[in-house]
């Protein structure tokens, strides 16, 4: 009988060493990118018309429905200010918000998407008609109805804003991501992804610059680009306030840079 003793507890070893090893597999986020499918329903809305914002988010082909951050941001071309408005998830991989535009002509929306260490974002033009002209369907994806979310101003949009007579327009747009809480003296990753005409703007010199209120001295952190047009660095402020973050981009005969502010608690 203890002949059978020992081969026995090896092979239970072998099972419990092969089972740990395949839940830990499974425990490892996966390194593929996220993929994003946007819709708008209707394609061609009126002024006052309820537009529905809607993105698939997917992995490897299977639904996303634990992103971190889902939001969309519109603006009217030629205008600074910029409109964002969160996304909820519906079902399968699929977050939408509503918005009605009350003014006719030109418009862009951004989707910006968090999710599994992964941040995507698109431009889409879209306009907005004067009058209650038919309604065509969406531009891809399943319409599926939000919820009405108070629209909130977002400081967000392209270079070209801040763009001056020694670094003239670039259209490079700019998406800071700043922690969700800083707090003074402990470190934080900060991130930036960085898009020019609708494409990631990949290996560029990315500097963050940190300072408080009218103070002289600024800080200055490299970043390191984490994936394509995606720029993080590690900083840790030394005091609570109010902060202003510039993120300086170079690239060839691009130099630019646009600013954010910061609360460190």
């Amino acid at each position: 009988m203890k002949r059978y003793v020992f081969p026995l507890l090896c092979l239970l070893c072998l099972l419990a060493t092969a089972c740990g090893k395949d839940n830990q597999e499974a425990a490892l986020p996966s390194s593929e990118p996220i993929d994003a499918a946007f819709s708008m329903l209707p394609a061609n809305p009126a002024k006052g018309e309820t537009i529905t914002f809607s993105v698939k988010v997917t992995q490897n082909g299977s639904p996303v429905d634990d992103a971190k951050e889902v939001k969309f941001e519109w603006w009217k071309d030629g205008q600074e200010q910029h409109v964002t408005i969160p996304a909820t998830l519906q079902a399968d991989g699929v977050y939408t918000a509503v918005q009605s535009i009350g003014e006719p002509g030109s418009y862009y929306v951004y989707y910006h998407v968090t999710a599994r260490d992964f941040h995507n974002m698109q431009k889409v033009a879209f306009t907005v008609g004067d009058g209650q002209q038919a309604s065509d369907t969406g531009t891809g994806g399943t319409g599926h109805p939000g919820h009405t979310q108070t629209p909130a101003a977002h400081d967000h949009g392209s270079s070209g804003d801040s763009a001056s007579a020694d670094h003239p327009a670039s259209k490079i747009d700019f998406h800071f991501m700043p922690p969700e809480s800083v707090k003074a003296a402990d470190s934080a990753i900060f991130t930036v992804h960085l898009m020019r005409e609708n494409q990631s703007f990949s290996q560029a010199t990315v500097k963050f610059e940190f300072w408080q209120g009218n103070e002289e001295k600024h800080t200055f952190v490299d970043a390191t680009e984490t994936q394509p047009g995606q720029y993080s660095a590690d900083a840790a402020l030394p005091t609570a306030g109010s902060y202003t973050v510039n993120v300086h981009v170079e690239k060839g005969d691009v130099h630019d840079h646009k600013s954010f502010p910061l609360s460190v608690q």
